[in-house]
């Protein structure tokens, strides 16, 4: 039986691919992975261990949709990350909004420029 092997990418819409690109690079440090022509713009930035980051600059069709203030409880995606501490203070540094978690975890949610929500999340043991 064939089984899934693991993660590998997750995709968002942005109005502006470059907007996007410089959010999550100046926040996030990720770099830029080659990608191929698709007939629209976009940008694959390197999550490490083979994953990435998909940026589609596309019409949105959820664009109307209402969203939720707490990224928590919208459709996002989450990285793990070593310092929830030194991203908050990066993030108060350059004020770019965020909501802490709810449930007591060492978690952030923010929402890039798009309004797309993404959590970072500190796991209470690192492997």
């Amino acid at each position: 039986m064939a089984k899934v092997i693991g993660f590998d990418h997750v995709s968002i819409i942005v109005k502006d691919a470059d907007r996007a690109l410089a959010f999550y690079q100046s926040l996030l440090g990720l770099s830029l992975l080659d990608r191929p022509a698709l007939g629209f713009p976009g940008y694959w930035l390197d999550l490490l261990s083979g994953q990435s980051l998909h940026l589609m600059q596309l019409p949105n069709p959820c664009l109307a949709a209402q969203r939720p203030e707490h990224g928590g409880r919208d459709v996002h995606f989450a990285l793990r990350v070593d310092s929830i501490d030194g991203f908050e203070q990066t993030l108060n540094a350059t004020g770019v909004p965020y909501t802490k978690s709810r449930s007591g975890r060492r978690a952030l949610f923010i929402r890039d420029p798009d309004q797309n929500a993404f959590e970072l999340f500190e796991p209470t043991t690192l492997s």
